[in-house]
């Protein structure tokens, strides 16, 4: 694990308050200039929040942050970081997608492959027999190694057919789509394994150094790309460790939401992921003392609004929500 003094919070955590007006001589923007009284009292509001976030942050440490293929905890103004996956993740993964890859170039295609197609196809089975040659340095178990031989070959064996050919029909790409499928949810398998058993070796070792109040408070924020699915491994890591709601195998995304555990879409930035966290527990605190509802602030504040005006105007309702599935 890394360790160094903690300094304070970057300053792009500031990207996380509600946005400025920005300052623009584009004809027809309707923005506030700075010079407008009303853009710098905006810019105020946004200086007094970001001040605040910063101070929210300090005070609810300890907060984890898992990023890509790491951990960092901030306790007690320090940070440290330790290992979230291993290598074993990512090569059961890339082979996993190697079907995936076959599929996408072969897929919806009528007719002759053209020149371009060839060259893709023939590029991506150079690349499949590369990474073959060297499976047996890998490490694997035998069964994994025996199953990364199967998918890597069946993924060969198609290409060659196709290029051969010139064509591929569509019952020979189902039949083979269809037959990597065991194979493929077992690497997936397998590769969750390898990042839960790693995280909870980090957190775990981290917690026997907390108090019994650090763990009861113990926050954390999961960076994942733009719409994120339904049963990120890492949150659903937290969701269990921590104590909060278990959002597994649901129709919906946070249908019962937690306050320990958040995901943080579409950044992979350290600082911003942290800053969600405060900022999270500051509308909390700001939504419950001005609308009497702590997680009012979690949607938009134009939200009720905007539906009673489209009701009236479309002479409709919004749909309930969804309830979710239970397994």
């Amino acid at each position: 694990m890394v360790e160094r003094a903690f300094s304070g919070a970057s300053e792009s955590s500031a990207a996380l308050a509600p946005s400025s007006a920005a300052p623009s001589s584009e004809p027809g923007s309707a923005a506030l200039a700075p010079s407008d009284p009303l853009g710098a009292l905006n810019q105020a509001f946004l200086d007094a929040y970001a001040a605040r976030r910063e101070a929210v942050l300090a005070s609810i440490e300890p907060i984890i942050a898992q990023i890509d293929d790491s951990l960092i905890l901030r306790r007690g103004g320090r940070r440290l970081e330790g290992p979230a996956r291993t290598r074993r993740y990512h090569e059961l993964k890339v082979v996993a997608h190697v079907p995936l890859a076959v599929h996408a170039l072969l897929s919806g295609r009528r007719g002759a492959l053209d020149g371009g197609a060839r060259a893709r196809l023939d590029a991506l089975r150079h690349r499949i027999v590369a990474a073959a040659e060297g499976l047996e340095r890998r490490g694997f178990t035998p069964e994994q190694l025996a199953r990364q031989r199967r998918i890597l070959d069946a993924s060969i064996a198609l290409l060659d057919e196709a290029l051969a050919a010139g064509v591929v029909a569509p019952e020979a790409l189902s039949a083979f789509t269809r037959a990597q499928t065991p194979d493929v949810l077992l690497n997936a398998e397998d590769a969750a394994r390898d990042q839960i058993e790693t995280m909870h070796a980090t957190v775990e070792a981290w917690k026997q150094q907390m108090t019994a109040e650090e763990r009861d408070r113990l926050r954390a924020v999961v960076a994942v790309s733009h719409m994120a699915r339904p049963g990120n491994v890492a949150a659903q890591y937290f969701s269990v460790t921590l104590g909060e709601t278990w959002q597994g195998r649901f129709d919906q995304e946070n249908l019962r939401p937690g306050k320990r555990v958040l995901t943080a879409e579409a950044t992979f930035d350290e600082a911003e992921a942290f800053a969600l966290l405060a900022t999270h527990a500051l509308d909390a605190g700001v939504a419950t003392r001005f609308f009497g509802e702590e997680t009012r602030l979690a949607r938009d504040i134009l939200a009720d609004a905007a539906e009673r005006i489209l009701a009236g105007m479309f002479h409709k309702e919004p749909e309930p929500p969804a309830q979710p599935v239970e397994t």
